[in-house]
């Protein structure tokens, strides 16, 4: 018997795994809802994923060097001295390296499926019954799909923070995080500045819990 996987979400994680799956020779089901999702998110991945991902040098938007972290007061901290000759920072898109790897998964034999997953029935203890997970198939090229169905005998969870499969399993309650992305093309001339150098800055006025970033692409 052929074990069957949904990896529910084609973000980093989700794309990995069903990789992973693939290359051991198992039935593999990839869903994502859109795939030319560009995901609130800095975008910057340390030199050391570069290789153990495999990624190629066109996913790097701009190689930094340099990285700033600037105080509520504007003291201005250098944290990117730690980076040795030949090191630096990648600075990439996510539609770009989610859709990378996500159709790596798909050429080494997952099924890649444009879909939104809704609902997921949850198998009986003590039981070999399958999940079966209920979707609306975005192939036609409709936002609202065709109603469909899915039985499998393991599912991944890798939809992100409003994850259907952690409601669906009862995980629990988790505590949420906003953030706000905003893209600015900026003339040659001022982007001279951020040629190689990123900036972090924190505080109440920027954010009451985290930081806000300028990652340069």
């Amino acid at each position: 018997m052929v074990l069957r996987v949904a990896v529910v979400g084609s973000g980093p994680a989700g794309s990995c795994a069903a990789e992973v799956l693939a290359k051991a020779g198992i039935e593999t089901y990839l869903f994502e809802r859109k795939l030319d999702n560009a995901k609130p998110c800095g975008g910057a991945i340390p030199l050391c994923m570069v290789s153990e991902f495999d990624l190629p040098p066109e996913i790097i938007d701009r190689e930094v060097r340099q990285m700033k972290m600037i105080s509520p007061s504007n003291i201005e901290v250098d944290i990117g001295q730690t980076l040795k000759a030949g090191e630096y920072i990648g600075m990439c898109r996510r539609e770009v390296l989610d859709g990378f790897l996500r159709d790596r998964a798909a050429k080494l034999g997952a099924k890649l499926i444009n879909g939104t997953v809704h609902k997921l029935e949850m198998p009986g203890l003590n039981t070999t019954d399958p999940y079966v997970i209920h979707y609306a198939d975005h192939s036609n090229g409709s936002l609202e799909g065709e109603a469909k169905t899915l039985k499998v005998d393991l599912v991944i969870g890798a939809d992100g923070a409003n994850s259907r499969v952690a409601k669906a399993m009862d995980a629990g309650d988790y505590n949420y995080a906003i953030a706000f992305q905003e893209r600015i093309r900026l003339p040659e001339d001022k982007m001279a500045y951020y040629h190689s150098l990123a900036e972090m800055y924190v505080g109440d006025d920027v954010s009451t819990d985290f930081y806000a970033w300028v990652f340069p692409k």
